[in-house]
């Protein structure tokens, strides 16, 4: 006997680390020099203080797991650390798009501006801003 299940299946949730794809909302920003020079102290203006992102303006050094309150655009991001990059979706698991990248990347989420500073032993340096 076979069984057939009908209806729409649920969204997948977009993989932050999946290859980029274009979205009206999210802009990738050419390379900055913002990487930390090797050797450099690993430390950030907010330090681990995620709950200074909920206007939309910190630098936090972020763990996989971490999720960063914003609401300076792009909503609640959650965090994962991993090959040398930062990537940061929607925490609720909605609508929206995912982006990495490594040290110096910048990305561009509605007016939120995210640069990642620096990547070191699973931790990373973001820095939200507002455009």
């Amino acid at each position: 006997m076979a069984l057939f299940a009908s209806g729409c299946a649920a969204p997948k949730p977009t993989p932050i680390f999946a290859a980029a794809s274009s979205s009206a909302s999210t802009e990738n920003v050419p390379m900055v020099d913002a990487a930390a020079p090797s050797g450099a102290p690993f430390v950030a203006a907010d330090g681990r203080n995620l709950r200074a992102c909920a206007d939309g303006e910190c630098e936090v050094i972020v763990r996989t797991g971490d999720q960063i309150p914003n609401v300076g655009g792009a909503g609640p991001l959650s965090v994962a650390v991993q090959a040398g990059k930062v990537g940061l979706s929607p925490a609720s698991g909605g609508m929206g798009a995912a982006v990495s990248g490594p040290p110096g990347m910048a990305h561009q989420i509605n007016r939120q501006v995210v640069v990642v500073i620096a990547v070191q032993a699973g931790e990373g340096i973001v820095k939200l801003s507002k455009k």
